[in-house]
Parts: structure tokens; sequence; C-alpha cells
């Protein structure tokens, strides 16, 4: 009898039995392991994953599949500000905005210095025509952010659509001194001038229009 034979006989035959066992063991553990890991996922990751796929969704103009991820992510994270915002914009783009202006209103609970969410909701505002309101949440939003050319535009067709012509321009001019380039402030600066019965400005403004345009 050989060497090889003589060793191979000499092995107990529950080795033979017991080597597929370890090696399915082995697979089952890391088979584990790997679960592990999935339900280990840090926090910040998770939020992150999550993210990814509601921006994804509302790439592909699911926007009722996007509201439903970032509805998974606030309520995992009823204290995170910026997520509550993304929720708002999420429901915009879906057309609830009543629901939107809730999670703008969740966000200042949570950070009453976010000034796009009082932005956001002024905008809402104009949209249903509540200047009013809308006054008031862009006051909010123009206090944390003064040098804010769109802000200052927003506030110019607020106080147009009041009536209050005078507090229009200082904004419209506001937002035109922020950005020179800004078309559509001037373009209601002009119409604001033209209620005023000040045609000369009105037509300055438009002046001013075509010269832009003919830069883009």
């Amino acid at each position: 009898m050989s060497e090889t034979q003589k060793d191979s006989s000499s092995i107990p035959i529950s080795i033979y039995i017991q080597w597929p066992l370890i090696k399915l063991g082995k697979s089952v553990k890391n088979m584990v392991n790997g679960y592990k890991r999935i339900f280990q996922v840090e926090p910040e990751d998770l939020r992150a994953i999550y993210l990814k796929k509601s921006r994804a969704a509302d790439l592909r103009g699911d926007t009722a599949k996007s509201v439903k991820f970032m509805e998974l992510i606030v309520s995992k994270y009823p204290k995170d500000a910026e997520m509550f915002y993304q929720l708002g914009i999420a429901y915009e783009k879906s057309a609830q905005y009543d629901s939107a202006s809730k999670a703008y209103k969740k966000v200042i609970s949570i950070q009453p210095t976010f000034s796009k969410a009082h932005y956001r909701i002024g905008i809402l505002c104009m949209r249903d025509r509540d200047y009013e309101s809308a006054l008031q949440s862009m006051n909010e939003a123009i206090q944390l952010e003064p040098e804010s050319a769109e802000i200052n535009f927003r506030l110019g067709q607020i106080c147009d659509r009041l009536k209050d012509f005078d507090k229009a321009i200082v904004f419209f001019t506001k937002a035109v001194t922020l950005n020179p380039k800004f078309i559509q402030a001037y373009k209601n600066m002009a119409l604001t001038y033209d209620s005023m019965d000040n045609h000369k400005k009105a037509l300055e403004c438009l002046k001013r229009v075509l010269e832009l345009e003919e830069t883009v």
C-alpha cells in the first residue's frame, strides 16, 4: 500500500462528513455578516440613500414616488430642517400645495432662520393671491437675506399687487442694483411705473430690457 493511500485511510471518516458542513457554515456566516452590514448602515448613509432615490424619481418625473421617499426620510429624521424643506419642494412639484406649506412651516418651527422656507411660503401665498400673507413671509425672508435680488424682486411684485407702487419701485430698484441683468425685474418695474403714469421711466426700463435681451 502506498504512503498516500495509508495517509488517506488514516483520516477519520467524520472529517469527510464534516467538511461540507464546515464550508456551508462559513457561507451562512458570511451571508449573516452581509445582512448585518446592510442593517447597520450609518444614519447619514441611510438618509443619503433615500435622498438619492427621491431625486432619481423626481428626474424620471415620478413625483409621487419622490414624495414617498422624502416622507420616509422625515419620519426617520423629524428634526432635520433641510429634509423637511426638500419634502416641501417635492410636494410643490406634485401640486400638493397645502402639504408643501405645512412642510415649510415645520422647517421654520425647527429652524426659524431658514430663509428659503419663508420665501417658499411667500411664493405659495402669491400663488393663492393672498398678498398680505405673502408680504409677511417675504419680509421675514428679506430680513434674513437682505442682499437677495430674488427676494427684493418678489417683494416688488407683492407691493405692486397691493398697489403700494412707491415701495414696489424701491424693491425693484434694489433687485436690479444687486443683479444688473435681472430682465424680469426691469419688466415689472416698467409696468409699475406705467401704473403710476410715469411713462418716461417705464420707457427707460423697457429700453434696458431690450439692451439686455440683445446680449442674451
